[in-house]
């Protein structure tokens, strides 16, 4: 599968996020718990969501999807260097913007979603639209147009005291 957009969002990834603790390295089940928290909670509009280790050699985190009788499913594998919360982000934007999407327009528009979700679980350290403005405003300058949403809007905030 092509996917033209994938060099370019990892870009603006790096522009949004780099210095900021959605980049700092967290521990496999402190990562696994925000999943949860997001795909086990009231907003959730994706499939089945699994989360698991990468292999201990691998470098780079993938999502697969797959779409079967009883609808999508995701396999996120998370490797160790890329164990933050940008990078769970990321993936779980693959299960919410369907398979085959690559990194496109309404790829983007799920990964937003997630981050104004994931960014707003702690209702002692809400962080409102900053990191979506962030993540924005790097799609922008990058060129990347951000598509309309296929599942309802996300709340403004959701979730009890975790800390990010």
């Amino acid at each position: 599968m092509s996917d033209p957009d994938h060099t370019a969002v990892y870009a603006a990834e790096l522009a949004a996020f780099d210095g900021t603790d959605l980049e700092a390295v967290r521990a496999f089940e402190f990562i696994a718990g925000v999943l949860r928290l997001v795909v086990d909670g009231p907003w959730w509009p994706g499939g089945v969501v699994s989360v698991e280790r990468s292999r201990a050699d691998a470098s780079a985190s993938v999502t697969r999807c797959t779409v079967d009788s009883d609808g999508e499913r995701a396999a996120i594998r998370l490797s160790q260097p890329q164990m933050t919360v940008a990078t769970a982000a990321h993936e779980l934007a693959h299960a919410l913007a369907g398979s085959g999407r690559g990194h496109d327009a309404v790829y983007r528009r799920a990964y937003l979603d997630l981050i104004r979700v994931i960014t707003n679980l702690d209702t002692t350290d809400r962080r409102h639209d900053i990191h979506v403005s962030q993540l924005a405003e790097a799609f922008a300058a990058a060129g990347l147009k951000v598509g309309e949403r296929e599942w309802p809007a996300p709340p403004d905030a959701i979730g009890s005291a975790i800390a990010l």
